[in-house]
């Protein structure tokens, strides 16, 4: 096959030339692995945090919102305590509901217009096989915010729960 001189050619060459640096750098970079983590490290186990505030049934809510996230965007699999190679666990350390905003009510009283629910914890993802912290953290929070005067403080911790997930997500993924 002959190729004229000029366009065609160079087109020819220049995708060879992007088609070899594509291959060099997918040799460079291994995705295999969790979000980021070592590739030996497939599968995980999320025991249920200790629960050091008087929420009494906080400690299910972050497991269950754990369990339904975490394997997931990390890329693993759940598995049981002894199979698992990597075992999340950790505690809640801080509950606190606290108004945010005033504003003057009636015969000079003052009124909550705003509040804010974060929830503290301590967090660590453990390599079992080479028993290695592969990343913690004594004070990931997250917060939510409602209207007491039309909302339930169900509304932020909902919102909390679910930005403490994230701030866990992106806490482990930026270690790799």
């Amino acid at each position: 096959m002959r190729f004229p001189s000029g366009s065609g050619r160079s087109a020819i060459v220049e995708a060879t030339a992007a088609a070899a640096v594509v291959a060099v750098l997918a040799g460079c970079y291994s995705f295999s692995g969790g979000g980021g983590f070592p590739s030996e490290v497939r599968t995980i186990y999320i025991a249920p945090f200790e629960n050091q505030t008087v929420q009494f049934d906080l400690e299910q809510q972050v497991f269950r919102r754990l369990t339904e996230a975490l394997p997931r965007a990390l890329g693993l699999r759940a598995a049981g305590e002894q199979n698992a190679d990597a075992i999340v666990r950790g505690r809640i350390v801080r509950y606190e509901d606290a108004a945010q905003s005033y504003r003057p009510g009636q015969q000079g009283a003052v009124q909550d217009v705003l509040h804010q629910v974060s929830i503290v914890v301590a967090i660590e993802f453990l390599d079992v096989r080479r028993n290695l912290i592969l990343w913690e953290s004594q004070g990931v929070t997250g917060r939510g915010e409602y209207r007491p005067d039309s909302q339930s403080d169900e509304v932020a911790r909902t919102k909390a729960l679910d930005a403490l997930v994230q701030q866990i997500i992106d806490g482990a993924q930026s270690q790799w």
